[in-house]
């Protein structure tokens, strides 16, 4: 059988702190988060501000060392791995981040900044990495005449572009997305969004995909998971996640999506913050916002016991107590899907 492109197993960060946050201790960003990514398939990791979604992805990207888990790259274990196995793992795994103005260096001409991981890596010479920067500007719709031009003078979408081909240069096979679209002007975010759904089903490419937006996750994506303080609290195929949403955090954030209807007023099922990664609440962490907590009269079991992600169905995975036939459900109101 073979293995799926990426495998991350109880993957960990804790942080040490000296006061700053939750007066000094342990921070814990994120709690064994385990998910698969299969070869040419997005996943999206969805959830509000400090759920934990960059740190994860920081970890997939080896920026972040994980205090504790394993992530597998075709059944090998990257963290495990020799300097070799490093190196072709940080070649076939790329990052595009939210902020095309602070990701390009200002000082050097796009053909350096596309061109840096080929002569970082040695891979061509000077006549054949000319060469390969036309291409993959060609390749995100850019003239290869821009190769000479520094980043100040281009739009953010066009240096989203650039960002992209930087991220193609060494033909990876896995680029996380980390909030690609959320810096842009919502007249090119689509765009760029239908130019990476091109590039994955031309180039084969997996995605994992960070981001708040549901109606670009439920455009983008083939599987979500749903992120609160640090855990997963929901994993399902887009299709039955948008039409059966369980988990009562899931169904909190899609019940706050605006309606495109002006006359229907926003809902916040869930009201109050994320809670604090350095003073988590005992048992289940979403439990002192939880709507179906309150409908059931605060069951004792949600305060006690931090519950587990146990499958509902084959594809389909939830942590909470109560959600289960026959108990309450919340109306869910789905996203307007994007439009190129």
């Amino acid at each position: 059988m073979t293995s799926p492109l990426l495998e991350v197993e109880g993957v960990t960060k804790h942080f040490r702190t000296s006061g700053a946050i939750g007066g000094g201790g342990l921070v814990r960003a994120v709690d064994a988060v385990s998910f698969v990514i299969e070869a040419g398939q997005t996943l999206a990791l969805v959830g509000e501000s400090g759920s934990g979604k960059t740190t994860t992805a920081q970890m997939v990207l080896l920026l972040e060392k994980p205090t504790a888990g394993r992530i597998r790259f075709h059944g090998v274990d990257i963290l495990a791995g020799d300097r070799r196995v490093l190196r072709d793992y940080r070649q076939a795994v790329q990052a595009v981040f939210q902020d095309p103005y602070s990701s390009l260096n200002p000082r050097m001409r796009v053909e350096e900044i596309v061109g840096e991981p080929l002569r970082i890596h040695g891979h061509l010479g000077r006549r054949e990495l000319r060469l390969r920067v036309a291409e993959l500007l060609e390749q995100v719709g850019l003239q290869p005449k821009v190769a000479r031009y520094f980043p100040h003078m281009f739009s953010g979408g066009q240096r989203q572009r650039i960002a992209i081909a930087r991220a193609l240069s060494l033909n990876p096979q896995l680029i996380v997305l980390d909030e690609p679209v959320s810096a842009l002007d919502v007249s090119i975010r689509a765009q760029i969004l239908n130019l990476l759904a091109d590039l994955q089903r031309d180039l084969g490419l997996s995605y994992l995909l960070i981001s708040h937006d549901l109606a670009i996750v439920e455009h983008m994506s083939h599987r979500v998971a749903v992120m609160y303080a640090g855990r997963l609290v929901e994993t399902a195929p887009v299709e039955r996640l948008y039409a059966e949403p369980t988990h009562p955090y899931t169904t909190g954030l899609m019940s706050a999506v605006p309606s495109l209807d002006p006359d229907e007023p926003l809902r916040d099922i869930v009201g109050g913050e994320i809670a604090n990664p350095g003073d988590l609440p005992a048992g289940c962490r979403f439990h002192p916002r939880c709507p179906l907590r309150r409908e059931l009269g605060e069951p004792a079991i949600c305060v006690e016991e931090d519950p587990a992600l146990l499958p509902l169905a084959p594809d389909h995975a939830c942590a909470c107590h109560f959600r289960r036939p026959g108990l309450p459900t919340f109306e869910v109101a789905r996203p307007a899907p994007i439009r190129a």
